[in-house]
């Protein structure tokens, strides 16, 4: 509590002098009490949150992923089967491996149930994607594209013999992109539509349940429907691109996790930051759509807290 000072025992002090120092204490005092509870609340809400657009996220360590790992551990892409409660992953393997790239998996409740795809041949499956219904993941690679079936544990050449897949997506039926092609392809049946065509090559792309294509090209990230391209933002540098269980669009870079938000009108698309966030390798959704990521070979989750955080916690990062 302030304490007033006794003006009044100041000859020179005048009464519109003293009135002047009553305001300014009364200001202050007032002051005070708007930014006190302010103050309490901008406590942090744990040692190991980081601010979300709207919420504050409390990120906890599942478990490290025990794979073939090169001494760098990189992985491209995670997703969950559901059913199973299984982590799928590909991953660049030790660098005497013959392949460039692998796909793996773990089980969330029993990290010890864990595996390598393998074929007894090079096959260099970079991407892939899953058919939760049927229990089907599509592997892409350099010969095309092969399916595992996680039922009877068994690989099986699907399509695109010969050609090399880059990127992988699978809604009702199997879209791709082949190496240094600008064009996402789908596939009906034994037929093949292309269903976007951009100027530039394509790296990953996701399907919303709209149809809206979101692809990440060497020039930046982009909306597409029907003739429609609207481009989302300028940096190709963008590690990924994942869908919710709500049919809501991430990606993710070196600061944090965007989310992408479509709009009816195309036009007014937009990316916003969604959490502040270093070091997210990959990422995907858990059985309840918490965010789950990799830093190196560990996976972690973030839990809304449903709280939000204070100014303080607006440029706060924690790197992993």
């Amino acid at each position: 509590m302030m304490t007033r000072r006794p003006w009044n025992n100041c000859r020179w002090t005048s009464f519109s002098t003293e009135r002047r120092f009553d305001r300014q204490e009364r200001d202050i005092n007032m002051l005070f009490a708007i930014l006190f509870p302010i103050l309490v609340a901008s406590q942090e809400p744990c040692p190991t949150c980081v601010r979300g657009n709207e919420t504050c996220y409390n990120v906890s360590h599942v478990f490290d992923i025990d794979a073939p790992f090169r001494n760098r551990v990189v992985i491209h892409k995670l997703a969950l089967l559901r059913s199973s409660n299984t982590l799928f992953y590909s991953f660049e393997p030790r660098i005497t491996d013959p392949e460039y790239y692998k796909v793996g998996s773990i089980n969330i409740d029993d990290p010890t149930n864990s595996s390598v795809v393998s074929v007894g041949k090079t096959m260099n499956f970079g991407t892939f994607d899953l058919d939760q219904d049927n229990g089907l993941v599509y592997l892409g690679g350099g010969d095309g594209i092969y399916v595992l079936d996680t039922k009877v544990d068994k690989v099986a050449p699907y399509s695109s013999r010969g050609d090399s897949v880059l990127s992988l997506f699978y809604k009702g039926n199997v879209y791709f992109v082949t190496y240094g092609d600008s064009r996402v392809v789908k596939k009906k049946g034994d037929n093949f539509e292309v269903i976007v065509e951009h100027t530039m090559p394509l790296k990953t792309f996701v399907v919303s349940k709209d149809y809206v294509t979101v692809c990440l090209s060497t020039y930046g990230l982009f909306a597409s429907k029907k003739d429609e391209i609207v481009w989302l933002s300028y940096n190709p540098y963008f590690r990924g691109l994942a869908i919710d269980r709500h049919d809501v669009i991430y990606t993710w870079w070196l600061d944090g996790i965007y989310k992408v938000i479509i709009e009816k009108n195309l036009s007014e698309s937009r990316i916003v930051k969604a959490v502040y966030i270093d070091d997210v390798g990959s990422l995907t959704f858990d059985l309840d759509n918490n965010f789950i990521f990799t830093s190196g070979k560990s996976l972690y989750r973030l839990n809304d807290l449903n709280t939000t955080c204070d100014g303080s916690e607006k440029k706060k990062k924690i790197r992993i």
